[in-house]
């Protein structure tokens, strides 16, 4: 799944088992990664999706986060 089809998804995110400022979401063979950043310094959020990196201020309407 590309980013900008993430955008506007319904998804869940799921708590990283590692690192607490990751969350991730697993797609077929694939895991994307949401970064929680140093709001209000930087964006809220950044999607890394391999080597695309999208940083984004709001969590979109679709997306359940598991804090």
């Amino acid at each position: 799944m590309n980013i900008d089809k993430l955008l506007t998804s319904n998804v869940v995110w799921k708590k990283h088992p590692l690192n607490a400022k990751f969350f991730f979401l697993k797609q077929k063979d694939q895991i994307v990664l949401l970064r929680i950043n140093n709001f209000p310094d930087e964006p809220l959020f950044s999607i890394i999706d391999g080597l695309d990196i999208l940083d984004i201020e709001d969590k979109p309407a679709g997306w359940k986060i598991e804090w």
